[in-house]
């Protein structure tokens, strides 16, 4: 099973996501480590201002109010901040609200130290804030710690207020499971917030310097696949001045150099090719001499020499048309092409006792070179008649498609195996069953026709039939 493809550009993100996600953690754990040992900290906060804030509320709607009613409103307060509400006397124990029970780390904190004459008189909330109104006297006690097992969040503070049967003022105990208590001990929306215009900033940041890399890498592949199906003139323009510059550079000039290296081979290829056709020539004449002067023995041996004289005359014709096929370009003028008529001018030469099936509309049209198109078609159907002209009809199709002119020959024969089909375009590849002599070519048959689609700017593929059989596709421009 392979493995899922992941672009390089979302590889980084990925990775930088588990960066932040760590760092989130080491906070986190930070964060919590600190709330185990003290959460002081945080009553200088928003924390110590919202718990003063529902101090003073509930100080004056329940001085306003008689005590029997006070239940009724510590209730109310419960539904309002998902927190349990308790009032507790200065010394430790319980006197109105929910039953709690609290842990003994709590209970010292719930003992009221003020003297007589520090409790002021309690003040009005704003209207509409939750907010105390300003005031010069100091702030009342509070406190805010985890205790308890299982553990929970206990916030408090003493008011300025007091029972009729006991003139000692009363402490507020505000109990959650949570760190946040309903929003009053802790506001997590800011830090989500923060969290979030991070990541976000972050990626701001990173994104450019990561679609940098991944564009000109993408580039580069780009690059390499066209020098790889051997367009040697294709190059990297560098414009960065790191390793990848670097490669860009190493990539031209590997470009450069198979370039110099095909155009060599191709060189000498086709100067051994023309220079092999005048001894061919030669002694294809002189072998005409010797049979007319030969004898009635002699006769077979000297046919079996003119066959082979014949095969390689061939042979050597094929490699000069494929030399040559890379210059077509500019040694021919595109022209207006009626498709249908070339077809049946190639089927004429190439399959006349054959059985071809053409179906190509008369009226089909493209604009393209006529030699190398001719030449295209001519090859694959001739391939076709030697390897599956006995296994049923040959079909041509053609159409127009997306602006490009789209030629299918298929036959029923046997084939080639599936590992030969990258291959078939190759120079001098045959597969093993087109290796004898009886009925295999040279093996530029095909070489030659993508040559020639390639200089009317078109493409050619090769693919398997079902249940038997292969196909070869030719894509070209129409215009």
């Amino acid at each position: 099973m392979s493995r899922p493809r992941l672009p390089l550009y979302l590889k980084i993100l990925l990775w930088f996501g588990v960066n932040l996600l760590a760092l989130a953690l080491l906070l986190f754990g930070f964060l919590s480590m600190q709330f185990r040992m003290s959460l002081d900290w945080m009553l200088s906060g928003e924390a110590g201002e919202r718990i003063a804030a529902i101090g003073d509320n509930v100080t004056f709607e329940l001085s306003s109010l008689p005590e029997k009613e006070w239940p009724e409103a510590l209730k109310r307060y419960e539904v309002q901040h998902d927190v349990t509400f308790a009032l507790f006397s200065s010394s430790g124990a319980q006197v109105m609200g929910t039953a709690v029970q609290v842990p003994p780390g709590v209970v010292p904190k719930l003992i009221d130290k003020r003297g007589p004459g520090d409790h002021p008189p309690p003040r009005r909330p704003l209207p509409g804030t939750g907010r105390r109104r300003p005031s010069d006297a100091p702030p009342k006690p509070r406190f805010l710690l985890r205790a308890g097992d299982p553990a929970h969040y206990w916030a408090g503070i003493h008011l300025d207020l007091t029972q009729e049967s006991d003139n000692r003022p009363l402490t507020l105990l505000m109990v959650s499971n949570t760190i946040t208590g309903g929003g009053l001990f802790f506001d997590a929306w800011p830090w989500y917030g923060l969290a979030g215009a991070a990541l976000l900033l972050s990626a701001l940041v990173w994104m450019p310097f990561v679609r940098g890399i991944t564009g000109f890498i993408g580039r580069l592949n780009h690059a390499a696949g066209r020098i790889a199906q051997g367009n040697f003139g294709e190059r990297v323009t560098r414009g960065r001045n790191d390793e990848l510059g670097e490669l860009s550079s190493s990539v031209n000039a590997m470009a450069a150099q198979l370039g110099e290296y095909v155009a060599e081979q191709r060189r000498i290829t086709a100067d051994v090719a023309h220079e092999l056709c005048s001894p061919i020539a030669r002694m294809q004449m002189a072998l005409g001499v010797v049979e007319q002067r030969s004898t009635p023995e002699q006769a077979g041996y000297l046919s079996k020499l003119d066959a082979e004289l014949q095969h390689m005359a061939r042979l050597v014709e094929e490699v000069l048309a494929f030399s040559k096929a890379e210059t077509l370009p500019d040694r021919e003028t595109a022209e207006d092409i009626r498709l249908h008529e070339l077809i049946l001018a190639v089927i004429a030469r190439e399959a006349s006792d054959a059985n071809v099936q053409l179906h190509v509309p008369a009226e089909m049209q493209l604009h393209s070179l006529h030699g190398a198109l001719d030449r295209a078609i001519g090859n694959v159907l001739r391939n076709a008649v030697r390897y599956a002209g006995e296994y049923g009809p040959i079909h041509i199709h053609a159409e127009q498609q997306d602006g490009n002119t789209r030629i299918r020959i298929a036959d029923q024969g046997p084939g080639v195996p599936p590992e030969s089909l990258p291959r078939l375009f190759e120079p001098f590849y045959r597969p093993e069953s087109a290796r004898r002599r009886t009925t295999g070519g040279s093996g530029l048959g095909l070489a030659i026709t993508k040559r020639c689609v390639e200089a009317c700017r078109g493409t050619v593929t090769a693919r398997l039939r079902e249940p038997a059989g292969m196909e070869i596709e030719i894509s070209i421009p129409s215009a």
